[in-house]
């Protein structure tokens, strides 16, 4: 456009020069423009086509623009596609995660519930184990009462019968709480015994409560000496009041005890005038075969706490102990005493004649 300009300035100076110059040279002048006029023009052709490739250029640049645009907008499209697909695959996975942990949930809960019943059924079955067990435990103590009184009891004599009785209880201590008696044969359970006391107390006697736990202890030593071990038994002759006390008492003592309804009945009542009991607490002691060593076992064991003098026998009854067998002093005494029984029958069948007579 500045070469146009120029030429357009050249061809208004030759024109106006050919107005003032001469004829001739206005001519040459003239054919000078017009030369240069057509000089032109295929500057002019240059710039069209300049233009016209400019313009295809611009519009090749905008065709290339919008291919990249569109290839753009293409990959944006398929990125945005290739996101929601990943989305949802996302979605899809998540889903399926939150499936499995589900389902790993309901099977640790059904496995809980599993290991719940399992237990439960553990607990059901022990404690049907232990039901049947004390069930089984008490047929068998049904079965041996049942056993104890269809067998006839042996038949028992001698001088601890005639003074005790048949039977003797003892006490099993079977937990803190609970306790358990059990019965014995007179002659069975003194078997062997060298000395035999008789312990009258009761659980409202204070000297009793304060004398028992020191006569425990002497029972617990005389029995365990070397050579003498077991020889010494105890027999309780309850003074309490009713049975419950009775069986109270009877916890805090290791020996054997003269069922309650007889040591409270006319048993007891026997053995207190045979041997001249006073008072309570009052300790008797017998020897093998039922003879009297000491009526003041009570008062010689606090003198005596270690028991070197036991069982304080006098120097004649150490004398025939030693001299003369249990087997025939025991007879000795059993024809001591038919004779005292018939002498006492004829004695009384005398007064009953003479009182007829009167």
């Amino acid at each position: 456009f500045t070469s146009c300009n120029t030429i357009h300035s050249k061809i208004h100076l030759c024109l106006s020069t050919m107005t003032t110059t001469r004829p001739r040279k206005n001519l040459l002048l003239l054919s000078v423009a017009a030369l240069a006029l057509l000089s032109t023009t295929p500057l002019l052709t240059y710039a069209q086509d300049a233009a016209t490739a400019t313009a295809d250029i611009v519009e090749d640049d905008v065709t290339d623009l919008g291919d990249v645009i569109g290839d753009a907008m293409g990959d944006i499209t398929e990125g945005l596609d290739e996101e929601v697909v990943d989305l949802d695959d996302a979605a899809a996975s998540a889903s399926i995660e939150e499936s499995s942990e589900s389902g790993e949930a309901e099977a640790t809960v059904d496995d809980d519930a599993t290991a719940t019943a399992d237990e439960t059924t553990t607990t059901t079955a022990e404690s049907t184990a232990e039901a049947t067990t004390e069930e089984s435990k008490t047929d068998e103590q049904t079965q041996q009462a049942e056993e104890q009184e269809a067998t006839p009891p042996p038949a028992q004599t001698g001088p601890f019968i005639d003074l005790f009785g048949e039977v003797l209880l003892s006490l099993e201590m079977v937990d803190e709480t609970h306790a358990q008696v059990h019965q014995h044969y007179t002659n069975e359970v003194l078997s062997g015994k060298k000395v035999v006391g008789l312990y009258f107390s009761a659980d409202w006697c204070g000297p009793c409560r304060q004398f028992t736990p020191d006569l425990v202890n002497f029972y617990d030593k005389m029995n365990a000496r070397r050579g003498k071990k077991d020889e010494f038994e105890i027999i309780w002759v309850s003074r309490c009041r009713d049975v419950d006390s009775f069986g109270q008492y009877f916890t805090h003592m290791k020996w054997l005890a003269l069922p309650p309804q007889e040591a409270m009945g006319q048993r007891g009542q026997y053995l207190g005038e045979k041997f001249k009991v006073k008072s309570i607490p009052t300790l008797v002691l017998l020897d093998e075969i039922g003879n009297v060593i000491t009526l003041d076992g009570r008062n010689k064991i606090p003198m005596d706490k270690a028991g070197v003098g036991f069982p304080w026998r006098s120097p004649m009854s150490v004398l025939v102990s030693t001299l003369f067998p249990r087997s025939l002093r025991l007879l000795v005494k059993s024809q001591i005493a038919g004779v005292l029984e018939k002498a006492k029958a004829v004695l009384g069948g005398a007064a009953r004649g003479g009182a007829a007579a009167r």
